[in-house]
């Protein structure tokens, strides 16, 4: 809990303060950088 409220897991806000939960897109991308910097580290 947080300020007496339960946390919530929020991907990204948006510049007016409202929540923006990103899609399976955005979860997809960020798992493809993920790998390339991981493969970019075995390299070198």
């Amino acid at each position: 809990m947080l300020y007496g409220r339960k946390c919530r897991a929020l991907i990204c806000w948006d510049q007016i303060r409202e929540r923006v939960i990103e899609g399976p897109e955005m979860i997809e991308v960020t798992n493809k950088k993920f790998v390339v910097a991981k493969e970019k580290l075995k390299e070198a």
